[in-house]
């Protein structure tokens, strides 16, 4: 026991230089990539047009007009809230929280979740309830202001669970 533990000291010993080497090179690679980034570029706000292809059991409506506002440092994060009318009886309200990868560069994936809070009228009375609970799962093309475009899955966890493929064509400002 003692015989393995002054080896294994030993072995430490001769290895300090070499790890304290690679420790002062990674700290220089990480220095050098780690240069201040200008987030402030990227529009925060963009409104879209989302065509869902496939309608849904708590609105018959197929477009949603959407509001979308990106927060935080690093501008990762969106929120958005829209509007789901079928133009007859019921109003959906989707409301998302979003997180998209790399926020400098045009192509996204985009993933999030939310609810969708839905406003009925039926016979005299208002009914209000949280038909869907809402996952987006986005393929994003956007530059840093001007036209984006989205496509993709959302996913609808409601009775039944369903799978809505939809397309965006919005403007970033």
């Amino acid at each position: 026991m003692v015989r393995s533990y002054l080896y294994f000291w030993v072995l430490t010993q001769q290895m300090k230089p070499i790890i304290l080497s690679i420790l002062i090179f990674l700290a220089i690679v990480v220095e050098l990539k780690a240069q201040p980034t200008d987030y402030t570029s990227i529009g925060q706000n963009g409104i879209y047009a989302e065509y869902y292809l496939i309608r849904h059991d708590f609105s018959s409506g197929l477009v949603s007009l959407n509001y979308e506002r990106i927060i935080g440092k690093k501008r990762k994060t969106s929120i958005r809230m829209g509007i789901y009318p079928d133009f007859r009886s019921t109003i959906s309200v989707p409301v998302t929280i979003s997180w998209i990868t790399s926020p400098l560069k045009n192509h996204h994936f985009e993933y999030g979740i939310g609810a969708v809070y839905r406003i009925e009228h039926f016979q005299g009375k208002y009914y209000h309830d949280i038909p869907a609970v809402m996952i987006p799962l986005m393929y994003r093309y956007q530059k840093s202001h001007g036209i984006f475009f989205r496509g993709g899955i959302n996913f609808f966890y409601s009775w039944p669970m369903l799978a809505s493929p939809s397309v965006s064509l919005g403007y970033k400002f």
